[in-house]
């Protein structure tokens, strides 16, 4: 790298700095090129210092009283042209989850697709949320009375304060029916837990290459340790399976059922999710699903490895959204 292009993005730092400290927004997302969106986020971060936006979305600061007073988290805000052209319609809402280590604007490759489809006509307009919920902190509330644990409460975060801040500044549909929520690896996994423990709350719920791991199957031991406990405790592991969503969909099972709650999964067939060392894990989950009796779909994208641009690649698998047009609804 020469000099130039590293005064370049020294200019850029700068820019992302002042605009994080004053809420410049506006002015840095104009400054800093497009690849912010790609840009790291720091691992205890409840605030992307990016500013950087998908198409039609903005940044949003909302108040996360469960983390303690005068506390704050962002999120980006998918809004749809409509949204400002029909202001007594209620809107549906997809929160999107991002995966391990990444940050609120890992949802960008999926508002680009909704949008285009919302805008061909193809599929119905909906807002999109996507928060940030620390780079590793598996959607629970973490075991912190291990000391070896760095997160924090992300399940209460996202059910008691998100999710309320959202249907109060927003022209929601505020009820299961109008309620989705989609996540990316790590965010599979939190989006299958979550709809499965508050089937009241959500009534469709897709999962991207979800990491439905069981404990001895995380190849990184310390993304445990930070939100579980230390990886010796039999009490860190009992958490982790605790908060897996198999217990939830034992749990309310029965409720899910009832609710008929629309769920669907996908995997490449190039993920060590799909096979490792003998182990068929999103296979092995889906197989727990039907014992259940929970009906839900599971598909497979030939040659796809653990990325949703693989996945969804052009030829391999379309994105669908005629999932979320059939199990979501507006109101007028």
């Amino acid at each position: 790298m020469g000099k130039k292009s590293i005064f370049n993005v020294g200019v850029k730092a700068l820019v992302l700095m002042m605009g994080a400290l004053f809420g410049c927004a506006g002015s840095a997302s104009a400054q800093i090129a497009t690849d912010s969106l790609m840009m790291p986020t720091g691992k205890l971060d409840w605030i992307d210092p990016i500013h950087a936006t998908p198409v039609s979305s903005h940044y949003v600061l909302y108040p996360t009283p469960s983390r303690g007073d005068w506390t704050l988290g962002s999120c980006l805000v998918y809004i749809p042209k409509s949204y400002d052209e029909n202001p007594e319609k209620r809107f549906p809402v997809i929160y999107y989850l991002h995966g391990g280590t990444g940050n609120q604007r890992e949802a960008s490759w999926m508002i680009e697709r909704i949008d285009k489809a919302i805008n061909s006509g193809e599929m119905e307009p909906v807002i999109v949320v996507s928060p940030q919920a620390l780079p590793i902190g598996w959607y629970v509330n973490a075991n912190t009375a291990d000391e070896k644990v760095t997160s924090g409460p992300v399940h209460d975060v996202i059910i008691n304060d998100l999710i309320p801040y959202v249907d109060t500044h927003y022209r929601t549909v505020s009820a299961p029916e109008g309620r989705g929520i989609e996540g990316f690896s790590m965010g599979g996994r939190g989006a299958l837990m979550l709809a499965f423990a508050h089937p009241d709350l959500f009534g469709a719920v897709s999962s991207v290459a979800g990491a439905v791991v069981n404990w001895d199957e995380e190849p990184l031991q310390r993304s445990l340790e930070c939100t579980f406990g230390d990886i010796a405790s039999p009490l860190a592991k009992a958490y982790f399976e605790a908060w897996h969503p198999l217990s939830f969909a034992c749990r309310n099972a029965a409720e899910i059922k009832r609710r008929e709650m629309a769920v669907r999964m996908f995997v490449g067939d190039q993920d060590r999710l799909f096979e490792e060392n003998g182990h068929h894990i999103t296979h092995r989950f889906h197989a727990y699903l039907d014992t259940l009796g929970i009906q839900h779909t599971l598909e497979i994208s030939p040659g796809a490895n653990h990325n949703p641009s693989e996945i969804f690649a052009e030829g391999v698998r379309k994105y669908d959204t005629s999932f979320w047009n059939n199990h979501l609804r507006s109101s007028e």
